[in-house]
């Protein structure tokens, strides 16, 4: 077991609340938390469930005997399920398909209730919230961490908006073995709070797990186990009240508790990362120096429309846009789909690019700006590359990294559409709009 002396629970109490003691972040005479998560990953593990951890923290916190108010932990899955009309190619021909919310982003941009979900994020909901912790899917955190980002940032501006603290969940894979380092999940873990636009710190529950001794961490068919969300449970309440989750009257472990606490005073000390982001990631920039930027693409209707747009953007800038020239040049784009006119897809080839981007292509006008709202993660099962998370899966899975990046094409209509509601993707019934 861990000892943690008087001078040490004393100091982290400082170090690791904002405001000390202060549970009922509202006023309103009742502590309200939420417990964001997911309890299936997009690439088919079991994600990181917000269930038993909400059960755990609830549990912890109505047996401390210091706290006189009602105490109330939601838990919401962010893995959303949906059977969506889609219209492809120029014909239109429809399809009702599977489709997936996982990522943080998704979720934000869901439409099924979004308004209902962003109300309830804000707080104006069923509950006035006090704190919101914010748990994702540690495969995309893996792969593809600056969309994850994106997501943080997304909710933790709505909690903020209503006055609740965001607090951001480090998070873990349940299969060690198959997902990214655990310096990589604190890195972006990290990183991300860090460049948040609002004031959002880090619940290091992963980081406790890691260094619980071998026959702490158990197995079991959920993810966090048993164990695991009691840590992260114990590691929440930590960060929120600054105390160690033993002194609860919910016996659970104690050297479960005094490691969560430990392992939190520990990480308001350490240095979590230094200098740039390396990880080659599909979304990640190319930094191409070179004041002439040469490119190619397929030819298509699809890539002359964002030609145009190309051309406009550079005319804003000092880089001149110029198509072609001695290879390598600096990038091809194209399509991504392979289920939809394979031929004109991107090309991955170092020799004659060095770099290739990808996009998914638009749904039909007959349904697209609708259902490409849906469709930023994952249709139907395994990497169906047209979602932007499907291409960008895709890329990493088929080894096309360093060379590849995607171009999030429905990430950036629903933003625009948050922008401007009113916004069509569409100049006619099939080609993407001038302006988007």
């Amino acid at each position: 077991m861990i000892a943690i002396t008087g001078i040490q629970a004393e100091a982290s109490i400082e170090r690791l609340v904002n405001n000390p003691g202060i549970l009922d972040v509202n006023g309103d005479g009742n502590v309200h938390i939420l417990v964001l998560g997911t309890t299936g990953s997009i690439n088919g593990d079991k994600g990181f469930s917000p269930n038993q951890v909400a059960i755990e923290l609830q549990n912890i916190l109505s047996a401390d005997g210091s706290i006189s108010m009602d105490v109330n932990v939601v838990a919401e899955d962010i893995h959303l399920i949906k059977s969506v009309t889609v219209g492809l190619g120029q014909a239109g021909t429809t399809y009702d398909w599977i489709h997936h919310s996982h990522s943080l982003v998704q979720y934000y941009y869901w439409p099924d209730g979004r308004e209902a979900r962003m109300d309830n994020l804000r707080g104006e909901g069923d509950f006035d919230w006090d704190y919101v912790v914010i748990g994702a899917d540690p495969y995309i955190i893996s792969t593809i961490p600056g969309y994850y980002a994106l997501g943080v940032n997304k909710i933790a501006a709505q909690v903020a908006e209503g006055g609740a603290i965001p607090l951001l969940l480090m998070v873990w894979p349940e299969d060690a073995s198959s997902g990214a380092s655990m310096g990589h999940l604190e890195e972006f873990t990290y990183r991300t709070a860090d460049g948040a636009t609002v004031e959002l710190s880090v619940i290091p529950a992963a980081l406790a797990w890691d260094v619980l001794p071998a026959n702490k961490k158990d197995i079991s068919s959920t993810q966090p186990t048993p164990n695991g969300a009691y840590v992260t449970a114990a590691s929440i309440y930590t960060r929120i009240s600054g105390q160690n989750a033993s002194d609860s009257e919910y016996s659970y472990d104690d050297e479960l508790a005094y490691v969560a606490i430990s392992t939190a005073m520990n990480a308001s000390n350490k240095v979590h990362y230094s200098g740039i982001p390396l990880f080659d990631s599909p979304f990640r920039s190319c930094d191409i120096g070179d004041p002439v930027i040469n490119y190619n693409h397929t030819g298509t209707s699809s890539e002359n429309g964002i030609k145009n747009g190309l051309v406009w953007v550079f005319n804003q800038s000092p880089k001149t846009l110029q198509n072609g020239g001695p290879s390598p040049i600096d990038l091809n784009y194209g399509r991504a789909n392979t289920n939809f006119e394979p031929d004109k897809r991107y090309k991955v080839n170092p020799a004659l690019f060095d770099f290739s981007f990808g996009f998914p292509m638009q749904d039909n006008g007959n349904t697209g700006n609708e259902s490409m709202l849906y469709g930023l993660d994952r249709r139907q099962s395994g990497t169906l590359n047209d979602t932007d998370v499907g291409v960008a899966r895709y890329m990493v899975e088929q080894g096309e990294l360093p060379y590849a990046r995607a171009i999030p094409i429905r990430t950036l209509f629903a933003q625009i559409r948050e922008v401007i509601p009113g916004q069509s993707a569409y100049g006619d019934a099939w080609h993407m709009h001038n302006d988007p």
